[in-house]
């Protein structure tokens, strides 16, 4: 994960690994051993990425569970986009 990342950076979102949710928030999606791990992440500028959350979809594959962790992700941009701005 952290070497595609690295590599492409927002570009991720234009490969099979991701995509992106709207409001400066995207998704990268791990496929690994029986694993589906969504993480949530936001770009700053051209050099940092916010990780804000990951949960494993092949455990809990609900779409209450996806919005739940979503909005989660979506509190912790708003709280650091905040913190940035003091």
């Amino acid at each position: 994960m952290r070497q595609l990342l690295q590599e492409q950076g927002m570009g991720v979102c234009g490969s099979s690994f991701g995509r992106q949710l709207g409001e400066g928030l995207f998704e990268f999606r791990l496929r690994e051993e029986g694993l589906l791990v969504r993480i949530f992440c936001h770009a700053y500028g051209d050099r940092l990425i916010l990780l804000l959350g990951a949960y494993d979809k092949g455990r809990d594959p609900s779409e209450r569970r996806q919005n739940r962790e979503i909005s989660k992700a979506r509190a912790r941009l708003r709280e650091w986009q905040s913190r940035q701005r003091s």
